[in-house]
């Protein structure tokens, strides 16, 4: 059978609001005040990206805890994952396009990320039970285009063939350099597939 896989983030899930206003509605739900301060975001999204792109455990909570005068990691660690699920959204009949495509194809996702996080955001919106297997970038030590990501999510969900649909060049370069079909999605919705992804 053929296996149909989608990124997460920008793909099946997309936000318009920018990932430092996420972060500073976190912070300010948890102090409770709108004013923020700038050395917050600086030292978290330092921090963040130093610890995400190692896969190093933790990052996002760990992240929070090397600002000073952060007391409680968790709870912005919380509070972030909130706004995350707040602001997104699939795009439409995001639902019914995947179980039609189920219904002759395997479908999976493969997402650069946490997998207790990102398995939150598709639960949140109703998707998690749409597709048969859920790859992280975490599970395995790299992230897309690194290719064992996509060796991991071949092994989860065996197929004769494989069709990537991701928003991103790292999606794109990752996927044809694994020797799988691609398509680069543009937030027009999953209507035109499978042909958009096999027929082109």
């Amino acid at each position: 059978m053929t296996a149909i896989v989608f990124d997460l983030d920008g793909t099946l899930l997309h936000t318009d609001e920018p990932y430092q206003e996420l972060l500073a509605g976190a912070i300010s739900d948890v102090r409770g005040s709108k004013s923020v301060p700038k050395t917050w975001l600086e030292t978290y999204e330092e921090a963040f990206f130093e610890l995400f792109s190692a896969c190093e455990p933790d990052p996002v909570r760990r992240a929070f805890a090397r600002i000073d005068g952060c007391s409680d990691p968790d709870a912005y660690a919380t509070a972030l994952l909130e706004r995350e699920i707040e602001s997104l959204s699939p795009p439409a009949n995001a639902r019914a396009d995947l179980e039609r495509l189920r219904e002759t194809h395997e479908l999976g996702v493969l997402t650069n990320g946490v997998r207790d996080w990102q398995l939150a955001k598709l639960r949140a919106h109703d998707l998690a039970d749409a597709v048969d297997a859920v790859v992280a970038s975490y599970e395995v030590g790299a992230h897309k285009p690194n290719a064992p990501p996509y060796r991991a999510l071949e092994k989860r969900l065996p197929a004769t063939q494989y069709g990537m649909v991701g928003d991103s060049d790292g999606d794109i370069d990752g996927a044809e350099n694994a020797g799988w079909e691609t398509l680069r999605y543009d937030g027009g919705g999953f209507g035109g597939l499978p042909d958009d992804l096999f027929l082109h």
